[in-house]
């Protein structure tokens, strides 16, 4: 079980009901859905949401960490929607991006970056392909630019999981790699052996076509 400074999250989240404290209740939230988003478990994502949403006070959702929480669920909800083909998860997923946009023009050096991932993953959601790569591509200059390195990680990895998706795995590959770049940089060795283990299975599939290739030519 994962523990926070000597302390499992079932013993801190009883901590926090006991001596009502919210904050650290919604801290521990917010650490839990990272948790989750950061190793793709998406569907963990809304369920952890949706339990949190039965229990949290109004008051609580103008908290700062707030912005994390549209930006975990507004990515999982597009990736729910392209898994299950379901209208209402870009709907949800569309609310989060104009949510971000909001945001965007209160201080664009903090959430550019992530209204224009957002936007990528609209626009992959809904098949317009062409106007995703312009939107992850602008996602990645901006956090780029804005120093945030583990967002320009994350954009570079949603990015080269959209061109592995469609059929442009070299530079996926590329991108995840850059991906992994960034991520070492910044400290997270767990994501960075899990992309590992993408970029391994994404280069055996680009042998395997090229070998297959190679046979039809040569006979």
């Amino acid at each position: 079980e994962l523990e926070v400074e000597g302390k499992s999250f079932n013993e801190l989240d009883s901590l926090a009901k006991k001596t009502n404290n919210a904050l650290l209740s919604w801290h521990l939230f917010i650490y839990k859905m990272a948790l989750s988003f950061w190793m793709r478990k998406y569907e963990d994502v809304i369920e952890l949401s949706v339990n949190r949403s039965k229990h949290l006070p109004s008051s609580q959702l103008k908290r700062v960490l707030n912005i994390f929480r549209t930006l975990f669920e507004g990515i999982s909800y597009f990736n729910l929607a392209r898994d299950t083909k379901q209208v209402q998860w870009i709907n949800l997923g569309e609310n989060a991006m104009l949510w971000m946009s909001q945001m965007e023009s209160v201080s664009k050096w903090n959430y550019e970056n992530k209204t224009k991932l957002l936007q990528a993953e609209l626009h992959y959601s809904k098949g317009e392909l062409e106007s995703a790569e312009a939107s992850y591509e602008a996602s990645i200059n901006s956090a780029h630019e804005h120093k945030f390195i583990h967002e320009e990680a994350w954009a570079c990895e949603l990015y080269g999981v959209f061109c592995i998706q469609n059929n442009l795995a070299e530079r996926g590959n590329e991108l995840i790699k850059a991906a992994l770049d960034k991520y070492t940089q910044w400290g997270a060795m767990e994501k960075v052996t899990e992309l590992q283990k993408l970029i391994d299975a994404s280069d055996a599939a680009m042998l395997m076509r090229r070998t297959q290739s190679y046979g039809r030519a040569t006979f």
